[in-house]
Order: C-alpha cells, then structure tokens, then sequence
C-alpha cells in the first residue's frame, strides 16, 4: 500500500466510517463486574455507571429512533432491542460496537416485549393488532405468531386512545409468556413451547396497564385503569392456570398531600393515576408509582392482603413534580429507577442520585467485556 492510500485509509477511518471500530462504553469493576445503566432518552440511549454512583459514561445515539416503548437485552448474543417510534419498527444494537445489527417492521406498533431468559426469542407486542409476533433474537426473523385481543376503547368519557396489545412479562424459566391487552381485564398466559394462550388471570376491574407476576409464578400485581394503586389476581386456580383478581389495594393520598398539592393537571400520564409497577428481586415487596403526586409508594407482599411500608417523594423540590410512568429494579434489587428523575436506595426508602431516569431502561452487567446479566423493564 502506498503512503498516500495509507493515509486516505486512517483519515476514513476516523471519521467513523464502516471500516472504524466503536467501542462501548465502560464502567467501574466492583467484584469482577461493570454494572452498566442503559436508559433510553429522545434519540437514544444514556449509558450510567451503577458502580460509580450512577455516573455519566456517555451517550449512544441510534439514527432514525426515538419515542421508544421498550427495551430488553440478550447477554447470549450481546445484543440490545429497543421498539422504536419514529419508524414504528424493532431495533438490534451489538452491545459491544454499539451499531444497529437489524431492524424489522414485520406489524404495525411494537410496544413492550421480553427477550426469553436463554437470550433466544423475543416476545413482542403490536400495539396496533391483536397478536404478539414471536421474533428469534439473532437476525429478528418470525418464529410463530400469538393471536390475543385487541380490546375496545372505553366510552364513558375516560378514553385511553391507542388501544391493543401492549405489555409481556416471561417467568424465569423461560416457559410461559403473559401478556396484557389495553382495556382488557385480563393477564393472558401462553405456554412458549407451543405458543397457545393456556389460560387468563382475572377478570381485574378495568384494562390492566404495566403487571408484575412472581417468580414462583402464584400471583400477578397489576395497574389497572383509573386506580391509584393496584390489584392482585391468582395465576392459578387449583391445577388450572388462570385465579381471579383476589385483592384491591388502593393507594392513600394524605391530607397535608392535598392540602400542597391542590390542583393536579387534569390529564394524567397514560390516562392512569398509577403506570407503574414491578417486583423487587427479593419477591419481597412491590412498589407502584403515583403518576399524580410525584411518589412511589412501597408495599410488603409477603403478607396478603399486601401491607404499606413506604411511601418515598422523587422531587427535591415540591414544586418539581415529576409524573412518573415506570418502574424498574437493578439486578440486585438495591436501587429503584421511576422514571422521574431519581434513584432510590430501597433499604432505606431514600433517594441517592439523580439522573435523567425514563420509562425504558435496563441494567446490563459486563464480565471481562463480555455481557453476562441483564435486568428487565
């Protein structure tokens, strides 16, 4: 090669062509492990340091995204999916170079999905149909389709506006999907080795929003249309899958709450007080999010009905109040993410950093470079 092709091939290079190398973004080893923080933001994603107080590493921008809807990882095949907006369509990003794999388009509005826990398979939603497509993580590729519902909007002057499938939770066993149709009252559950619908928990009394189910797979918690709060409904009934909704807990405004707070926006995030909901890791309690008030609000689920333990604000200042959507948990289940703007040490129900938190992130953890973990929305 001459010098003056050498050249021409460094300067192509650095301007980040093709042919240049991108590197991840990395963090602080603590016990052998980054803890990376992916959170999406307008145009894509943020990417903070859970080892390093939830430090800044840098930002990820992935052309033609935004207004996302979900995310979720396969460690196995280091990749990250996000379900986009701005083209309605399903995003892969190689984890380690940070450059998109593939895209696909294959239905109308992908919302909320899971990656299977062995990394494989991918479960999503299309919010603007009646089925979750089942998509093989490698190459986006259909694998078998799950009709559902599409549910019908309300017409007593609370609409929701979009309506259709929307959220999907897997059991850690990778072996049963359930999934959440808006304005339905129901959690359906399908078996992922046949992908048949094998029963529905409920019915809850309005569509269910975000859900959570346990690990052991006996109860699912679940926002429902309209409650500050959340219900609670059996995954089975004797040897059936799909109980009914057995408790309603509702969340308590205090008065001084009121009293500082008079005139809450009429128009509530997702036309829902409470969009929000998740497990923590330890099964042992469940926090919901006040999507009125700027609050989460802790519960211990090792009794029933489930009993208040916390209730934590997410803004310094009363005059901030941000309206959270989300929740989500690290893996270890020592910190809160609400989308909100606040990261919350869950022992002591207090706030520890502050970041621009969204309703999509997830942590992903390295070993050696190599992803090993990932958490989930």
């Amino acid at each position: 090669m001459s010098t003056k092709a050498a050249v021409f091939l460094m300067v192509v290079m650095a301007a980040g062509s093709p042919l240049a190398a991108q590197s991840r973004k990395t963090g602080k080893v603590v016990g052998g492990h980054e803890k990376l923080l992916y959170v999406t933001d307008r145009t894509g994603m943020s990417v903070y340091d859970i080892n390093d107080g939830h430090k800044l590493l840098g930002k990820i921008e992935v052309p033609e995204t935004g207004g996302y809807y979900g995310i979720a990882a396969s460690p196995q095949l280091g990749h990250l999916y996000l379900s986009s907006n701005v083209k309605r369509d399903m995003v892969c990003m190689d984890l380690k170079t940070e450059k998109i794999v593939w895209r696909n388009n294959h239905a109308r509005f992908p919302d909320s999905f899971m990656v299977t826990p062995d990394g494989k398979t991918l479960y999503v939603p299309y919010r603007d149909e009646d089925f979750w497509l089942v998509l093989n993580g490698a190459d986006g590729a259909v694998k078998a389709k799950i009709q559902v519902a599409r549910g019908e909007n309300y017409t007593d002057g609370w609409p929701i506006g979009n309506i259709g499938p929307h959220n999907t939770w897997i059991n850690p066993a990778g072996t049963r999907v359930y999934m959440e149709v808006l304005t339905e009252p129901y959690v359906f559950i399908a078996d992922t080795k046949s992908n048949q619908i094998i029963g529905k928990v409920g019915p809850f009394s309005k569509g269910i929003r975000p859900f959570t189910v346990t690990d052991d797979e006996q109860l699912v918690f679940a926002n429902v249309d309209r409650l500050l709060g959340f219900e609670v409904g059996a995954v089975r009934d004797g040897s059936k899958w799909g109980g009914k909704m057995i408790h309603r807990v509702e969340a308590q405004t205090p008065q001084s709450r009121l009293d500082e707070y008079p005139n809450p926006p009429a128009r509530k995030p997702h036309s829902t007080p409470s969009h929000g909901i998740n497990i923590r890791p330890d099964q042992k309690e469940v926090w919901v999010v006040d999507g009125v008030y700027g609050y989460v609000y802790a519960y211990d689920v090792t009794v029933m009905p489930p009993r208040f333990v916390a209730s934590v604000p997410l803004f310094a200042d009363p005059k901030e109040r941000p309206r959270p959507g989300w929740i989500s948990f690290s893996l270890d289940g020592k910190y809160a993410y609400p989308d909100g703007g606040a990261v919350i040490d869950t022992k002591t129900k207090k706030v520890v950093a502050r970041i621009p938190t969204s309703e999509k992130l997830i942590e992903i953890d390295f070993r050696d470079g190599t992803p090993v973990k990932a958490g989930h929305r």
